[in-house]
C-alpha cells in the first residue's frame, strides 16, 4: 500500500467513526426529546380527562337543575286550587270532629327576593303560607295531619305546635302552618 492510500484509509476510517460518534450523540438526544414529548403528551391527555371531567360534572349539575325545576314547577298551586284545598281541610275536619278556625292565608312571597337578570331559567314560583288552629283528640288530629300530608301534596308542612287544651281535658290544640307554591297572579 503506498502511503496516499494508506491516508485515505485512516482518513476514512476516522471519517466513519467521527459519524458513528455524531450517530449515536445525535440518536441519544432524539431520545431525550421523544421522552420529553411523551411525557408533554401524557400531561395534555390527563388535562384532556380531567376537563371531560368537569363538562360531565357540570352536565350533571345541568340535569339536577332541570329535574329540581321541574319538580318546583309541579308544586305550583293557583288561587282557585288552594281555596279547593281550604275547602278539604274544613270538610275533612268536619269528618273527624276536630274544630279548623282561626285559618289565615298570608299572600305575601316568603322567598327571598334574588334578581337573577334575564336568565331564562328563572323559575317564577312564590311561596305563601296557609295557617289555622285545630282543636280535638290527638289521635284524630294526627290522623288529620297524616291526610293531609297523604292527600294533598300542593301543602307543605312547615310549622306544628301541640298543647294541651285548657278548655278539654282531652283535647288537644295543634296550630300548624302549610306552605304553598305558586306564580305570580
Amino acid at each position: 500500500m503506498n502511503m496516499n492510500q494508506k491516508t485515505k484509509y485512516y482518513l476514512n476510517l476516522i471519517l466513519i467513526i467521527f459519524l458513528l460518534i455524531i450517530y449515536i450523540y445525535d440518536a441519544k438526544y432524539v431520545r431525550r426529546d421523544m421522552e420529553i414529548f411523551e411525557t408533554a403528551i401524557s400531561d395534555i391527555d390527563m388535562q384532556l380527562e380531567a376537563g371531560s371531567e368537569v363538562i360531565n360534572r357540570m352536565n350533571q349539575v345541568r340535569q339536577d337543575f332541570i329535574k329540581n325545576k321541574n319538580t318546583l314547577t309541579a308544586y305550583q298551586i293557583s288561587g282557585s286550587e288552594l281555596m279547593k284545598e281550604i275547602q278539604n281541610l274544613n270538610l275533612l275536619a268536619d269528618e273527624m270532629d276536630i274544630v279548623l278556625d282561626d285559618l289565615e292565608i298570608d299572600p305575601r312571597n316568603t322567598f327571598p327576593n334574588i334578581d337573577q337578570g334575564q336568565d331564562g331559567d328563572q323559575i317564577v314560583l312564590e311561596r305563601q303560607s296557609l295557617s289555622f288552629n285545630l282543636s280535638g283528640n290527638f289521635l284524630d288530629i294526627g290522623t288529620f295531619i297524616d291526610a293531609v300530608q297523604d292527600n294533598s301534596p300542593a301543602l307543605r308542612m312547615q310549622y306544628c305546635s301541640i298543647i294541651l287544651d285548657s278548655l278539654d281535658p282531652r283535647g288537644v290544640i295543634a296550630e300548624l302552618e302549610y306552605l304553598t307554591y305558586g306564580g305570580p297572579e
